[in-house]
């Protein structure tokens, strides 16, 4: 079978107008230029409409051919299987059936299967994209809010001790210690495995063992194990989250990362995951939450006695984020 069309050596842009054949011996064959490939060897571009028909030659050499039907003859000819997507072009019904599929996926995925798609896109982001976004936000974290910590070496190297115990000395995970008043008590998991410790949360834990700091921390590793951070952010952004997984541009997560990780309140079901995981690892440890049921008292006392009842009125606070209630307090006094 012959098809004509144009031929390009891949080092000029000099057109040469040849014949090329497809044998029986599933050759391809351009006689005048001495070109015998196998078409195993070859590329050849799937059928768009009536747009010329590519193939590539493995020395980057090039044959373009208006003749599709010849392609496609030839290539049936030999058994090849020519690709569908030129088939439902011709078909209106499959076109109009491929969009009206395509827009209730979508519109799926941005209404009822938020969910869906908020635990789908966060299972597969690549780690590479996930620090990359966290290292930034913490950047600017620094920059906005955060400040040297102010705590003792001998208090800093205690809880140090305590996450490394917490976390196996896995060193995917790390600990920052920052200080911050205008975000208060407080603490978060970076989508990396980062932890950022503000010191007015360790002035509230008189335990001097730093039990209930633990507590936060393990706490913390559970927002981090059950994504729920990262599942947040895309479920509230949730067009935008679908159009950057599917452009391959996580830069979102960049933008809006910083402010959803100081001020987002965790739903019902994350903070009871985060809890139940707490309170598994601590036990894990051989300890007792009960000094994080304490915590969880002084880091209520300290905001009714700076705001009296009304706690919004620091939105970056970890009881914000975090609401503390008698049943939670009661959850981890119960050994």
């Amino acid at each position: 079978m012959e098809v004509e069309g144009k031929f390009y050596d891949g080092n000029s842009s000099r057109e040469q107008v040849v014949v090329a054949k497809f044998t029986q011996e599933k050759r391809f064959i351009i006689d005048e230029l001495g070109i015998d490939e196998a078409i195993s060897n070859i590329k050849i571009a799937t059928r768009l409409g009536n747009t010329p028909r590519l193939i590539e030659l493995k020395n980057g050499a090039r044959f373009k051919t208006d003749d599709n039907d010849g392609v496609d003859l030839a290539l049936k000819k030999l058994g090849i299987a020519v690709a569908p997507i030129h088939k439902i072009e011709k078909s209106w019904k499959l076109a109009l059936s491929s969009i009206i599929v395509i827009a209730l996926f979508i519109t799926f995925m941005l209404t009822v299967g938020a969910d869906y798609t908020a635990n789908y896109i966060a299972n597969r982001l690549p780690k590479s994209t996930l620090d990359s976004a966290s290292k930034k936000t913490l950047e600017e974290l620094d920059g906005r809010y955060l400040h040297k910590s102010n705590l003792s070496k001998e208090k800093r190297e205690k809880i140090e001790r305590l996450f490394k115990k917490l976390t196996n000395n896995d060193p995917h995970y790390k600990l920052h210690f920052r200080s911050s008043p205008a975000i208060g008590p407080n603490a978060f998991m970076l989508p990396s495995g980062d932890v950022v410790l503000i010191d007015e949360l360790v002035f509230l834990d008189k335990d001097p063992n730093m039990y209930g700091i633990l507590g936060v921390l393990a706490h913390e590793k559970g927002h981090y194990v059950y994504k729920h951070s990262l599942r947040g952010l895309i479920k509230t952004t949730v067009a935008t989250a679908v159009v950057s997984y599917f452009t391959g541009d996580a830069s979102f997560i960049v933008t809006t990362l910083p402010t959803v990780l100081i001020t987002s309140k965790y739903s019902r079901e994350f903070e009871t995951q985060a809890d139940q995981y707490a309170k598994s690892e601590m036990k894990r440890m051989g300890l007792s939450t009960k000094p994080l049921a304490k915590l969880f008292v002084n880091i209520e006392n300290y905001y009714n006695k700076k705001y009296g009842d009304n706690n919004s009125s620091s939105s970056f606070s970890w009881i914000s984020s975090h609401p503390v209630t008698s049943k939670r307090i009661e959850y981890f006094n119960k050994e």
